[in-house]
């Protein structure tokens, strides 16, 4: 990542005004100076923190502070498009409910690079600018109505929320020496290639850009807490249906007057296909001796059945870790609909083995690779609404995403969020 100045500057060791500090804190630097970065971290009074990769200014300091209308931080692979004359928002609400100083009017056909972006209440996105700074205050977090704007892109983004170690091993910072180990500050991103859950509460990170330290590393070990990851991978595309229902539910519009129902058509049971049990039928999980049934419920007395979970039987759990993977997001499910007031949910798509997770999109390291994560509808909620219900209680148990039409959850143990982009 890079970052451009586009005008001319000072670059700072801490972010106040530069009649504040003496000559030695800061450094003139000309307009369409570019240098590499490590990371960025927002900072005050207008300011972003700022680590540079290969250069260093007066002192040999690489770290510094750039007042942020003088910057632009480097194109993002994400963009976001406005397709009918808009107001960004300072909340999801209407903005009839904003004074003037928390909206700010964009016309359509305007384009931005996003630093990430997220579903929220309401059907807005938050998103993040990854160059831009809009309004009175010089913002650059914003809610957009999701109808209003398009987003194509995908990148991953890790934020450090707590001062942190980043680790060669997975193992408690006084096991390490000081080469195994490097301090993160709070607040600095990173943009990732790879990230999967680890032994110890952490989590194995992939950089993809400059590396750490020295040697310049880029695979580090994160102490799960201290982190937030947000945005997907550009192969992690579920939109090409996973046909356990509609590609696009919607629940059924209630009638205004009374119909008489039609008298039933008995139609023949139909067979099932060859390589598919019949749903009440009897089948055998690995590493377990009981016989198990696709009609039963994983939890017992529960609302979601094997057959569910299985694909009617046509995909079974390769190993008795998935297996405990699925009744584990059964009973996160069970919570997740009582908390939505019992609603009926409509299940989408659950384990997935390797060949039907390419089939429909699915990215690489997949939650649903490992039985523990569920692609759902709630009939009569808006997915937004869902994941702005789900996200406070969801916390760092693990992943949570939307798209307009599905909502995802998983236990992967970290947090992570996303949008789908649709």
């Amino acid at each position: 990542m890079k970052v451009k100045v586009i005008s001319d500057t000072l670059f700072k060791l801490s972010p106040k005004m530069s009649s504040q500090l003496a000559n030695s804190e800061k450094v003139f630097v000309k307009n369409r100076t570019e240098f590499e970065l490590i990371s960025y971290t927002e900072a005050e009074n207008n300011h972003t923190r700022l680590v540079l990769a290969n250069q260093t200014l007066g002192g040999n300091q690489r770290i510094c502070y750039a007042y942020n209308p003088d910057i632009e931080l480097e194109a993002s692979p994400v963009k976001l498009t406005v397709v009918s004359d808009t107001l960004f928002k300072q909340r999801p609400i209407l903005s009839s409910q904003l004074s003037n100083a928390d909206k700010v009017f964009v016309k359509n056909g305007t384009q931005f690079d996003l630093k990430s972006y997220l579903p929220a209440g309401g059907n807005h996105l938050k998103v993040a600018l990854a160059n831009k700074f809009l309004g009175p205050n010089n913002l650059n977090t914003w809610y957009a109505y999701q109808p209003d704007v398009r987003v194509s892109g995908s990148t991953v983004t890790l934020r450090v929320v707590s001062d942190t170690l980043f680790k060669l091993k997975p193992v408690f910072s006084y096991q390490l020496t000081s080469s195994e180990k490097i301090f993160v500050k709070n607040g600095t991103e990173f943009e990732l290639a790879a990230n999967e859950k680890a032994t110890g509460n952490h989590v194995r990170i992939v950089l993809a850009n400059t590396g750490l330290g020295d040697r310049s590393v880029k695979e580090w070990y994160a102490y799960a807490p201290d982190i937030v990851i947000e945005g997907t991978s550009s192969d992690n595309t579920p939109h090409k249906g996973d046909p356990y229902a509609s590609p696009q539910p919607v629940p059924d519009p209630e009638p205004t007057t009374p119909v008489t129902p039609a008298p039933p058509v008995i139609k023949p049971t139909p067979a099932p296909e060859p390589d598919r049990p019949a749903p009440t039928g009897p089948f055998r999980l690995p590493g377990f001796r009981s016989t198990f049934y696709l009609s039963e419920p994983i939890v017992p007395n529960g609302n979601f059945t094997w057959a569910e979970a299985t694909k009617n039987g046509s995909r079974i759990p390769v190993s008795r870790d998935v297996t405990y993977g699925i009744i584990r997001i059964a009973r996160v499910m069970e919570e997740v609909r009582s908390r939505l007031g019992d609603r009926p949910i409509r299940v989408n798509s659950r384990y997935r083995d390797p060949v039907s997770n390419r089939a429909v999109g699915g990215a690489l390291y997949s939650r649903h690779l490992s039985g523990d994560a569920i692609d759902f509808v709630v009939i009569g909620l808006h997915a937004y609404s869902v994941y702005d219900r789900l996200n406070p209680w969801w916390g760092s148990q693990g992943g949570l995403a939307s798209s307009s039409i599905f909502t995802h959850i998983d236990a992967r143990g970290y947090y992570a969020r996303w949008s789908y982009g649709y």
